[in-house]
């Protein structure tokens, strides 16, 4: 019997969305899950949860929870040595990445 990979799942209209569309793949509790999977496999889940606490930080209108979220961020992903490191990721990413830890940095530690 095959071995199926992390993404298998009975071929419908919405796991088929997955692959053209990381916004319905992220928004869906299976894909989510699939997609950890796969990042686990590749030794990089900590990109999509960090991807995941810079979404919920977004959202975040409270200050004292923005502060606090903030925290946490830079000292799981960001600082050097963190738990969860992606600096490596934000150095090389041609995005806003860099400003949001800059951001943070600056949140955390005024």
């Amino acid at each position: 019997m095959p071995v199926k990979c992390c993404f298998y799942r009975s071929p419908n209209t919405e796991t088929m969305a997955w692959s053209e569309n990381m916004d319905t793949l992220l928004a869906n509790e299976e894909g989510l899950d699939a997609f950890r999977t796969f990042l686990k496999s590749e030794f990089s889940e900590e990109n999509v949860e960090f991807w995941l606490a810079c979404e919920d930080f977004k959202k975040t209108e409270n200050e004292e929870k923005i502060a606090s979220k903030a925290k946490m961020i830079y000292s799981e992903f960001i600082e050097a040595d963190a738990p969860k490191e992606v600096s490596e990721l934000l150095q090389n990413s041609e995005d806003s990445s860099p400003q949001l830890c800059s951001q943070l940095e600056g949140i955390t530690f005024t």
